[in-house]
C-alpha cells in the first residue's frame, strides 16, 4: 500500500511537470494583439518612451509564451485590428505607468531574492568558521577531521 501512494505521489508531480500551456482564446489573441499595437503606435507618437515600450512589449510577449497559440493567427489578427487601434495620450500615459509599476516590482522582487542569496551566504560563512580542525598524527600520516 505505501509503494502504491509513492507511486501516485511521484507519478501526479511528474504529470504536472508534462502539463501543457492552456490554449489562447479568440478574445485574448485579441487583448494581446491589441496591447503589442497600443505600445508601438504609443511610442511611435511620442507618448511613451522608447525604453518603456521595448519593455512593455518584452513583459507582454512573456506573458503571451505562458499561452500555447498559433503564431500565424496571431499576426493575421495583429493585421486585422491594427488600424482600429488608436491610443490617446492618456492611455499611453495609463500604460506606461503599469509598464513601470510591472518593473519596479520585478526590481524589488529580484532584489529580495539577492539579500536572501546573501543572508543564505553569510550564514554558510559563519558555520563555515565555527568548525573546530582535530588533527591526530598516527606514526608518519596526519588526519584531520573538521566538525
Amino acid at each position: 500500500m505505501k509503494k502504491l501512494s509513492f507511486v501516485l505521489v511521484v507519478g501526479s508531480l511528474l504529470s504536472g511537470c508534462a502539463t501543457q500551456k492552456p490554449p489562447l482564446s479568440d478574445g485574448q489573441y485579441t487583448a494581446f494583439a491589441t496591447q503589442l499595437i497600443g505600445i508601438m503606435k504609443c511610442v511611435n507618437s511620442g507618448y511613451m518612451t522608447p525604453d518603456v515600450g521595448a519593455r512593455g512589449q518584452q513583459y507582454s510577449m512573456a506573458n503571451l509564451n505562458t499561452w500555447q497559440y498559433d503564431k500565424n493567427y496571431f499576426m493575421s489578427r495583429a493585421q486585422q485590428i491594427g488600424d482600429s487601434v488608436n491610443p490617446s495620450q492618456g492611455d499611453c500615459n495609463m500604460l506606461s505607468m503599469n509598464i513601470v509599476q510591472t518593473k519596479n516590482q520585478i526590481d524589488a522582487q529580484n532584489q529580495q531574492a539577492a539579500q536572501e542569496a546573501q543572508a543564505w551566504q553569510n550564514l554558510r560563512n559563519q558555520q563555515e568558521q565555527n568548525k573546530t580542525t582535530y588533527c591526530n598524527q598516527i606514526g608518519t600520516q596526519t588526519i584531520c577531521n573538521r566538525y
